[in-house]
């Protein structure tokens, strides 16, 4: 509420106030003139209390140093390359201007990049991820590989050890994980085969873009298992959190109580993971599921599809690549030579193997089965009389001759 003064006392009062010394904080003058008093006083009697507080500048986060022209400029010069660093800006517009400093200071360009959102983290930030679950056991699985511990080398020494893993979206099941002397694609198709017979067949395959991921053969395999295999896309690793959730899981339970000495081989690794994996990992409640793994893949066991009983799962992971028959009979796979049908000779051929097991390899020739291929031994080969062709039966004269005909033309 404001009081009502007689005339002149607010300007006696003013003065009187005047004459007194004052500690202003922050400050080094130690009085308040009359107008400033009565300056103030007129706010007060116009907005009350809150009218004495400082006004904000009405260019308030608006940089003074940059002009329209200036700030349009730099916008495109940061969109046009959203990788192009503040020191690089400063150069173009000085260069641009035709002097020898930028006309702005590298904090006012900084702090007008962010407040617009022109820094490269800003412009190059993906949209906002949404967490996501399968609705059932086996409708998507996620495959990936961690770097293991080192193993003993069976001809001596140590060699490292990786770990190709598969993990059920919905249940969080380890369908399969097993660790191996190299991180290829072979290594990684024999942990989907042994995932596939032991926990049946995904409706999809979800993988990051290594290149034993986009291998035409895994793309072939899923195939004909009727899997959809769907690939993470680039810069955007959030989609695979379970599984590399997995990964240090096993990285802080597994590796970490492992004994450091003596150092084990990749069988004796294998069965502690296996244990681990049984006894620990998928009896344990998962914090995301409110249950065990294994008690979640049990609610939908009825809509996980199994391989027919007559399957042969083994020849169904072959692998197929094209080869082309020389003149001896001989075609090179896996840097290996095998023998062909003589009648294959120069002929493009699809030979079906499994890569970790090189003793059975299948040859076919236009969709139809040729047999199996033998390898090559050069040696018993010397031994063995050479085959020779059957003779073709001598065609039946035409009669038709090309110069006869001229000859005859001519007469």
């Amino acid at each position: 509420m404001v009081e009502i003064l007689p005339r002149g006392e607010l300007s006696r009062r003013a003065q009187e106030i005047a004459c007194r010394q004052y500690e202003i904080p922050c400050s080094k003058r130690s009085s308040v003139c009359v107008d400033t008093l009565l300056h103030w006083a007129a706010r007060y009697r116009q907005g009350g209390f809150e009218a004495l507080a400082p006004r904000p500048r009405q260019d308030r986060g608006k940089p003074r140093v940059l002009t329209p022209q200036l700030v349009a400029l730099i916008e495109r010069l940061k969109r046009e390359n959203p990788h192009r660093t503040g020191t690089t800006l400063l150069r173009e517009l000085a260069l641009a201007s035709g002097q020898n400093t930028p006309e702005v200071s590298a904090s006012t360009l900084y702090r007008f990049l962010k407040q617009h959102g022109l820094t490269e983290r800003q412009l190059l930030a993906t949209e906002a991820h949404k967490k996501f679950q399968a609705e059932f056991a086996n409708d998507m699985w996620q495959s990936d590989m961690l770097y293991g511990p080192y193993v003993h080398r069976p001809g001596g020494g140590k060699m490292q050890a990786f770990l190709p893993a598969i993990l059920d979206d919905a249940s969080r099941i380890v369908p399969h994980g097993e660790f191996y002397p190299d991180q290829g694609l072979d290594s990684a198709l024999d942990c989907f085969r042994q995932a596939v017979g032991c926990r049946g067949i995904p409706l999809r395959y979800y993988a990051d873009n290594a290149k034993i991921y986009r291998s035409p053969q895994l793309a072939r395999i899923a195939a004909s298992l009727g899997v959809v295999v769907i690939h993470t896309p680039p810069y955007q690793p959030e989609g695979r959190g379970k599984i590399e959730r997995f990964f240090r899981r096993v990285r802080d339970q597994f590796l970490a109580n492992l004994h450091p000495k003596p150092t084990l081989s990749l069988e004796d690794l294998n069965a502690r993971f296996s244990a681990w994996i049984e006894n620990s990992y998928h009896c344990t409640e998962h914090t995301a599921l409110g249950t065990t793994p294994l008690l979640r893949r049990q609610r939908d066991i009825e809509r996980i599809r199994l391989l027919p009983p007559a399957t042969d799962l083994r020849r169904l992971f072959f692998h197929r690549v094209d080869r082309l028959v020389r003149k001896d009979c001989t075609f090179l796979l896996k840097n290996r030579f095998y023998e062909a049908p003589a009648h294959l000779v120069g002929q493009t051929i699809e030979a079906r193997f499994d890569p970790l097991d090189l003793g059975q390899v299948e040859i076919c020739f236009q969709g139809q089965a040729q047999g199996s291929a033998r390898l090559v031994d050069p040696v018993i080969n010397a031994q063995l009389p050479s085959s020779k062709p059957k003779p073709s039966p001598e065609p039946q004269a035409t009669g038709i001759n090309y110069v006869e005909l001229l000859t005859n033309k001519k007469e």
